[in-house]
């Protein structure tokens, strides 16, 4: 993953809230720092490498 804005947050939200997800981390530097500024780092289980 190269990009991450608003429109794809939401869509890791909407597919949180309808399933199980987990995140392989480690995360891309933006995506990392896209969910702390929204304080939605804290709705994913972030796991090392593929699950």
């Amino acid at each position: 993953m190269t990009f991450a804005d608003p429109s794809f947050l939401n869509a890791l939200i909407l597919l949180r809230n309808s399933r199980s997800l987990v995140l392989a981390g480690p995360l891309p530097h933006q995506l990392e720092r896209l969910l702390e500024m929204t304080g939605a780092l804290a709705l994913f289980t972030i796991r090392d490498g593929p699950t």
